[in-house]
């Protein structure tokens, strides 16, 4: 097998017509696989001072692997790691790579050193962070030696090939109340109307512009955590090249929730393939008794059940507030796959080490749950 370095933004960009291909013959094609997920990221929210590129696996002349990563450095097992890891953002949450269909073959992680080694680039380990179970990264790991695989969280989605009745039965009944009481109280404030604004449309600036303003109208405004896209250029960079993007196979799409006109609630979202993602939502918190988030997202439910082109519908995440909706839920996981076999040692040693002190306190809670408390000494009164 045969390792191609193609270092910064620049061998990003010539990985265009391979990437697209790999991409035009996956049968189902995730946004966190596509060239266009990837691209506003390496031109706008990549650390300068992080090296990065793809790497390119290769067998019998035909490309097998397509890895985009950072180089960065992180303390991890107890201790400072210089890592290549697959690129990492709030912005970004789930990672993955893009394998030729059942091209994989052994001795991947051989040609990767050597590649590596004449760019230059020192590391202590390969990180694939935020994949999923069923993720193309998982099934390029398994084909390395000395794997590593953490639990990370999870990620939420609706099979949307069953009718929108028979999966809300399935919300729990508060949530249903609050539906129900959101639309009728927000009702008698003024007339409702649903939006999808797709990129391409000439209302999607005007769309993109009021998202980030739902967005920063909230908690994660100037007075709140300062985390709203609005409010750093990078991010408001990177999400506008996505808003603004006509072709390939990931489209995005903006869903609005409108009172009288005007917007109380967004969602920027994506399709890619059969599958439609939610990626941030936001909402005017002077109309929180009336829920407008929770109405617009029953009703990206509703409409994906609707559309027979869409089969899935991830939440991306899986936040606490989706407890309610009973969504399936899809393991996530980071997977390490070290340099070599002593930090592989010392990363075995630090994780049964964690282990082993989770497993003594969990028995102390426990012990000390079934102590009786001494009471405390009661005074007569004065």
């Amino acid at each position: 097998m045969l390792a191609l370095h193609h270092p910064g933004y620049e061998g990003f960009v010539r990985t265009e017509p391979t990437w697209r291909a790999l991409s035009a013959a996956s049968q189902a094609p995730r946004f966190q696989q596509t060239y266009d997920w990837y691209a506003p990221f390496f031109e706008h929210l990549c650390p300068a001072d992080e090296p990065a590129g793809v790497l390119e696996l290769q067998h019998e002349g035909r490309c097998a692997v397509l890895l985009p990563y950072q180089r960065k450095r992180i303390k991890a097992f107890g201790v400072n790691l210089a890592v290549v890891a697959l690129p990492s953002s709030p912005h970004l949450i789930l990672t993955d790579v893009l394998l030729d269909g059942d091209a994989l073959v052994p001795g991947g992680l051989s040609a990767l050193r050597r590649c590596l080694a004449q760019a230059g680039v020192g590391w202590h380990a390969l990180l694939f962070a935020h994949v999923l179970e069923d993720s193309h990264a998982l099934r390029f790991a398994e084909t390395l030696r000395g794997v590593i695989v953490r639990p990370a969280g999870g990620s939420c989605d609706f099979d949307t090939t069953h009718p929108y009745p028979q999966l809300s039965e399935q919300f729990a009944g508060r949530l249903r109340k609050t539906l129900k009481k959101g639309r009728n109280r927000l009702e008698q404030a003024g007339t409702l109307e649903f939006l999808s604004i797709t990129a391409g449309e000439e209302r999607m600036a005007w769309a993109y512009e009021r998202f980030l303003a739902l967005e920063a109208s909230g908690w994660k405004g100037e007075t709140g955590t300062g985390s709203a896209i609005a409010l750093s250029e990078a991010p408001r960079r990177f999400y506008r090249d996505l808003a603004t993007m006509r072709a390939g196979p990931m489209r995005i799409e903006i869903r609005l929730l409108c009172l009288d006109g005007e917007p109380i609630a967004a969602q920027f979202a994506s399709v890619c393939g059969s599958r439609r993602s939610v990626h941030k939502i936001a909402y005017d918190e002077s109309f929180q008794h009336g829920s407008p988030g929770t109405l617009l997202m029953a009703h990206t439910i509703e409409c994906s059940c609707r559309d027979e082109r869409i089969e899935s519908l991830s939440l991306v995440t899986d936040m606490p507030w989706m407890r309610d909706w009973n969504a399936h839920r899809t393991p996530v996981y980071d997977v390490w796959v070290p340099r070599n076999s002593a930090l592989g040692l010392v990363a075995q040693a630090a994780l049964n080490g964690k282990r082993l002190l989770q497993r003594r306190r969990r028995r102390a809670r426990e012990a000390d749950a079934d102590t009786p408390h001494a009471r405390p000494a009661q005074h007569p009164a004065a």
